[in-house]
Formats: C-alpha cells, sequence, structure tokens
C-alpha cells in the first residue's frame, strides 16, 4: 500500500479539489508522475497538455481521486514534500476559494510559483568543490569609465 500524499475532498468546507487539480496538472505537465502512470494514461496525459481536461478530472478519473507517491516520480515525490504545507500550498487554496476563476485559469496564476518550487526542490546543493572554489577566486572590480 502506497503512502497517500492528498485526497480529494468535497463539499462546501474543506473543498480542495480545485488546487489539488492545479497541482495534479502541474505535476503531469512537468512529467512529476512515473513512468508507468504516464504510459498507462498516455491519451489522459496529452489532455492535460493541451488543456482539455483539468488537472481534478485526471485525479478523480485517472487516479481515483488520491495522489500516491507511488504514482510519482521521485522528483515529484521531493517536490510534493516541499509543496505540503508550504506558504505557497496556502496561496493556492486562497486563491481558489476566493475568484471564480477556471480550472485552468488559476493553473496560469500560480504555474510560474510553482516551477520556482520545482526548481528549488530539484536544484542539487552545491559541491564542496565549488563552495571552496567560490571563496578563493576574487575577481577585481572593473574600472569606471571602461
Amino acid at each position: 500500500m502506497s503512502e497517500i500524499f492528498a485526497t480529494i475532498s468535497l463539499g462546501k468546507v474543506g473543498n480542495n479539489v480545485q488546487p489539488l487539480g492545479v497541482l495534479t496538472a502541474f505535476l503531469v505537465t512537468h512529467q512529476l508522475l512515473n513512468e508507468i502512470v504516464l504510459a498507462r494514461h498516455a491519451g489522459a496525459v496529452a489532455a492535460i497538455r493541451m488543456q482539455s481536461m483539468s488537472g481534478a478530472a485526471f485525479l478523480t478519473t485517472v487516479l481515483d481521486g488520491e495522489l500516491r507517491f507511488d504514482a510519482l516520480s521521485s522528483e515529484g515525490r521531493d517536490f510534493c514534500r516541499d509543496y505540503a504545507g508550504s506558504e505557497l500550498e496556502s496561496e493556492v487554496l486562497l486563491r481558489s476559494t476566493e475568484g471564480d476563476l477556471e480550472d485552468w485559469a488559476l493553473y496560469e496564476e500560480v504555474a510560474a510559483s510553482l516551477y520556482r518550487m520545482l526548481k528549488r526542490s530539484s536544484a542539487p546543493p552545491p559541491s564542496r568543490l565549488k563552495q571552496l572554489t567560490a571563496k578563493i577566486l576574487s575577481f577585481p572590480p572593473r574600472k569606471k569609465g571602461g
């Protein structure tokens, strides 16, 4: 049994379908699902990329309403761990509740922030040699007017 990252919740209070759908669309679009899921559901993946299917629809029909860690790539798991409980997650949830945005419009509003978080979570830490080299190297200041 795989660990569940998130499950959709319906109803007036606690409805997370749209924000979780936006996250799912981002995961699909950036190939953060595992290769088996991507290959097995290639048609739905293509529909997400063409924005003819929402992330929420993919989550409910393909992933049975649950975003499980075994459905994610290792990079996807790292990203979701960083995303869970973050300010960005709160912002996406708030944005989804305060406006009447269509799913893809909300996605467009938050995609750049999600991408920045992805790059931070997947960036390898600088090597010790690079850190040491950066400390040793110093460049003379530029001459003014030249």
